[in-house]
């Protein structure tokens, strides 16, 4: 199982990376500074599960998720944000085909029982 983390915040990934391992640490992970790095890496390694925050710069995880989504229109994409308000960000996640949405405040809590929802293709969590 492989998962792509791309945050522009480097403590936010390396935060998420040690979660992840110490959860589940049979997945392999990747790290992307923005949306660009996160596109670039999606296209060489096709991770099982992209994380993409949605602010970033020069580009974010909006726009990173329609250019994942042109490789592969199957892409599994979870947004995490500090920013946006849950509601206001699974409809953005929906419209844009991304899986799931995840307070960046709940990640500790709802990340990895979200990732897992997302791979048996069932209901996210938020």
């Amino acid at each position: 199982m492989q998962i792509l983390i791309a945050d522009d915040h480097k403590g936010v990934r390396e935060n998420l990376r040690a979660l992840l391992a110490e959860q589940q640490p049979s997945w392999e992970l990747s790290e992307a500074e923005n949306g660009k790095e996160a596109v670039e890496i999606f296209r060489k390694e096709a991770p099982d599960i992209t994380v993409l925050d949605i602010v970033m710069e020069p580009m974010g995880g909006v726009a990173a998720a329609y250019e994942i989504r042109q490789i592969d229109p199957n892409a599994k994409i979870i947004f995490i944000s500090g920013h946006y308000a849950p509601g206001d960000a699974a409809w953005i996640a929906r419209l844009l085909g991304a899986k799931a949405f995840v307070p960046k405040p709940e990640a500790v809590k709802l990340l990895v029982p979200t990732i897992n929802r997302v791979l048996n293709e069932q209901r996210p969590l938020v």
